[in-house]
């Protein structure tokens, strides 16, 4: 098994540039879109170092820092966000709630050596698809990158037994009324308009008002955004 340690300490001195956000050369084939937001220069060069070796996979941007790791976002639309907690400038927490303000599409894959059930909590809740301690392996990165572009949520094989799911759901109760709720679970089902209306005998304009409102609370721009919301909250549960 091939750790980040490995390839840090083996990574030739070219790969690191410590030029905050820069792109890098791509390719014709379509490949998943990754951003790596991390201030150590050393962890950004043993990530880059994995990345290339996944046909699969393209590393667009490196970012040192919050404000950085932003731009960026809004500049190369990444697939794939793999974000520092600890950064110059908006902490990753920060930086995830800010990006799912305007996107609510990319996977953010927290990268973090911090195991506290809280701060794990606050990252999820910020809009985090996965949190990843920096001691993975290959192949759990490769598991992690492809769990959360599924859509499903990833933990670190050592953090799975903390139940960050309960702590979400209740937060979500504290968020939505119970008919918001209720919307909510039809609208990631993929109920119609015109279904939901059926199901909770008001009208259509009634269920276009609460997904407005959903829209406005969770920070969702549309049904996807809002079908994120859910899984990531346990919503459908």
């Amino acid at each position: 098994m091939i750790g980040l340690s490995t390839f840090i300490k083996d990574a030739p001195h070219n790969l690191v540039h410590d030029d905050g956000c820069r792109k890098q050369s791509g390719s014709a084939m379509k490949k998943t879109r990754i951003i790596l937001a991390d201030d150590q220069l050393l962890i950004r060069a043993g990530v880059r170092a994995i990345i290339e070796t996944l046909p699969s996979h393209e590393l667009v941007s490196e970012c040192a820092d919050g404000h950085q790791a932003i731009a960026a976002i809004h500049q190369f639309h990444p697939d794939i966000i793999l974000l520092d907690i600890a950064m110059p400038g908006p902490s990753g927490i920060e930086v995830a709630r800010s990006v799912r303000q305007f996107d609510t599409r990319a996977r953010i894959l927290v990268l973090s050596s911090i195991d506290r059930k809280e701060i794990i909590e606050q990252a999820m809740h910020a809009g985090a698809d996965g949190y990843l301690l920096k001691d993975f392996v290959l192949d759990e990165l490769l598991c992690a990158l492809s769990t959360v572009l599924r859509g499903e949520r990833y933990l670190s094989p050592r953090i799975r037994h903390m139940e960050i799911d309960s702590t979400s759901k209740r937060n979500v109760g504290k968020l939505l009324t119970a008919r918001q709720l209720e919307i909510l679970r039809l609208v990631a089902s993929g109920k119609t308009t015109k279904e939901i209306a059926r199901n909770l005998s008001i009208s259509p304009k009634t269920v276009e008002f609460h997904r407005s409102r959903l829209m406005e609370r969770t920070g969702a721009n549309d049904v996807t955004g809002l079908t994120r919301f859910a899984l990531q909250n346990g919503v459908l549960c």
